[in-house]
C-alpha cells in the first residue's frame, strides 16, 4: 500500500500523524487542573463537592448506588450497582472538563475549573 505513494503524499502524511499526535499531547497541557466536582443524576444536581477535600460519598440512580471517592485531586467511582460497571472501570479522573458516566443510573459526574473571575476581553 505504502509503496505507490509519492514523496509529497509521504510528507502530507508525515505530518498530519505528527500535528494528530502533538495535538494529543497539547490537549491535556491546555485542561487543567479541576476544582470542583458535580454530580448529576437525571439532569438534577444530587451532590457538589471541592476536589481538593478527600471525601467518599453515595449517590442514589436509576438502577442503584454509586459510591464516589475524592482523593488526591482526582475523582472515582469506586462502587457500582450497574451492570457492565463501566463507570468504576474509568478510574480516576481530576482535569477540567472530565466526565464520568454511568448510563443505568443516568448519573453524570464532570469536573469543573476554578471559576473565573476578572475580564475576559476588552473591546473600545
Amino acid at each position: 500500500m505504502f509503496r505507490n505513494l509519492t514523496l509529497g503524499d509521504k510528507v502530507l502524511l508525515t505530518i498530519l500523524v505528527s500535528g494528530t499526535l502533538a495535538s494529543y499531547f497539547l490537549v491535556g497541557k491546555v485542561a487543567g487542573p479541576g476544582a470542583t466536582v458535580l454530580v448529576q443524576v437525571d439532569g438534577h444536581i444530587q451532590h457538589k463537592a471541592e476536589l481538593k477535600k478527600n471525601a467518599v460519598f453515595s449517590v442514589h440512580g436509576e438502577v442503584g448506588e454509586l459510591v464516589v471517592e475524592i482523593r488526591d485531586g482526582t475523582v472515582a467511582v469506586i462502587q457500582a450497582d450497574c451492570p457492565n460497571r463501566i463507570c468504576v472501570r474509568t478510574g480516576r479522573r481530576g482535569r477540567t472538563g472530565d466526565v464520568i458516566v454511568c448510563v443505568p443510573n443516568k448519573t453524570i459526574i464532570r469536573i469543573e475549573g476554578e471559576e473565573e473571575t476578572g475580564v475576559r476581553a476588552v473591546t473600545g
